[in-house]
């Protein structure tokens, strides 16, 4: 299968940076955007109104940019995106930070994909 860059997104318009990072670096790589959001449950994916529009936002703008956006729901948030990585033979994963975490994902992810995975901080 042909390597990917994937962008890993939550349920905010802000996240369209990182799609537009992602979509940078596989147009220089010439190779597919995958934009993944992974949800606990559909509850919390979709819960509010201000959630719904957001994963609309970023659909529309993955779409616009050549992006296959996929939505997932799994309890094991790292787990999820760690599988979705490999599945698509991601060779970069974009990543932004929260202000309750900071870069908690993206250090959990340089520590479960193989170290020829570049996590980018975005």
């Amino acid at each position: 299968m042909e390597e990917s860059i994937l962008v890993c997104v939550t349920v905010q318009k802000e996240c369209e940076r990182l799609i537009l990072a992602g979509k940078r670096l596989a147009d220089s790589a010439r190779i597919p955007l995958k934009v993944l959001h992974v949800a606990e449950s559909p509850a919390q994916a979709l819960g509010s109104p201000d959630a719904q529009e957001a994963l609309n936002h970023l659909y529309a703008l993955s779409r616009d940019t050549g992006a296959e956006m996929t939505i997932l729901y799994n309890p094991d948030v790292r787990g999820a995106i760690v599988d979705y990585a490999r599945q698509v033979h991601a060779v970069c994963v974009v990543v932004g930070s929260s202000k309750e975490d900071g870069w908690a994902m993206a250090e959990a992810l340089e520590e479960l994909l193989d170290d020829n995975v570049t996590i980018m901080r975005a």
